[in-house]
């Protein structure tokens, strides 16, 4: 998907951060990190980023 975006002349693309969201309750759910990161693996030129970063949840510290 991100190589064909790439393809197709787009300059950027993005992916949600959100930790639950209607729509999407019964499909995979991926990480906008990890996503990213293969997304930046796959493609040259593409631009990539959050929509929405959900950071309060995600503490830097494991316990």
């Amino acid at each position: 998907m991100w190589r064909r975006a790439e393809e197709l002349g787009f300059h950027a693309a993005y992916t949600y951060d959100h930790l639950s969201w209607r729509s999407f309750r019964d499909e995979p759910w991926f990480g906008a990190v990890p996503t990213l990161t293969a997304a930046a693996t796959a493609t040259e030129r593409l631009r990539l980023g959050t929509l929405v970063t959900s950071v309060k949840h995600r503490s830097p510290i494991t316990v």
